[in-house]
């Protein structure tokens, strides 16, 4: 059995941690496989790195599609690995639409999120939500416990919707990203400058969905543009996927040289 206390002293992730020490203890007492809950795709990859030492168990990230931004961790023992095809078959989760008129009242990707968990799902339940256009909204979801959503209607604000539950094959999915490297100049490392050159948004733009809570900064949600970003930080972006700050460097005029991964 693996002891909490010997991975997640350090872990900047303590209850994702201890969750999947609980299913890994799982896995191996019954030899199967047990699923994590949802999480940021960043976050899972965090904390399988103190994850990788450990001989008699093996991992598996995904979220319903490949460039999903929310996943669940699947864990079983080294002994006992089943096939990728099975697994994503298996997957523990289907599809969600959300059918609404939202023409003369936007709604965001978090605002559908919220919709859900104020309708009782858990946070942990819900996967990727994305917007399709002014129709509504297209996600995953656990598929556990959630069949009293289906065929229901709810208001998000002054709009109705209607909700079904769909096969993931049924869904839109959203155009997978390629990795790209993508080179800078900026006058500052500030949050804002660097988030707006790598997502390809306007300063004004990135700025206000910081402040709205949009944006997370290695994992966390941040709402202050002025932070000073480092070597290393991700930072993600609903719809927009994820960066990574790979080089910075100071040139003669005192700018700064900004080398990102984008995915």
């Amino acid at each position: 059995m693996i002891e909490l206390k010997e991975i997640s002293e350090n872990s900047n992730y303590k209850k994702e941690t201890q969750e999947l020490i609980n299913i890994a203890n799982l896995a191996y007492k019954r030899w199967e496989t047990y699923w994590t809950g949802f999480n940021s795709t960043y976050v899972c990859e965090e904390i399988l790195k103190d994850f990788e030492n450990l001989n008699d168990f093996k991992f598996f990230i995904y979220g319903g599609f490949s460039s999903s931004q929310r996943s669940r961790i699947a864990c079983f023992r080294e002994d006992n690995i089943p096939e990728e095809d099975s697994l994503k078959s298996n997957f523990p989760a289907q599809g969600i639409q959300i059918n609404g008129n939202f023409l003369f009242d936007n709604a965001t990707q978090e605002d559908f999120r919220s919709l859900l968990i104020e309708n009782g799902v858990n946070k942990k339940k819900v996967g990727d939500i994305w917007t399709i256009g002014d129709r509504g909204a297209q996600g995953i979801i656990d598929n556990l416990d959630i069949d009293y959503l289906n065929k229901k209607i709810f208001y998000l604000r002054d709009v109705k919707v209607k909700i079904n539950l769909v096969g993931i094959d049924e869904l839109q999915i959203p155009t997978g990203r390629l990795k790209k490297i993508v080179n800078t100049v900026e006058a500052s490392t500030r949050l804002d400058a660097i988030a707006s050159a790598g997502f390809r948004i306007s300063r004004s733009k990135i700025i206000e969905r910081i402040e709205n809570g949009m944006l997370k900064l290695n994992g966390s949600k941040v709402n202050k543009p002025t932070i000073t970003l480092k070597i290393g930080d991700k930072l993600e972006l609903e719809n927009k996927g994820f960066i990574e700050i790979l080089n910075l460097e100071i040139t003669k005029r005192e700018r700064w040289k900004v080398k990102l991964l984008r995915k």
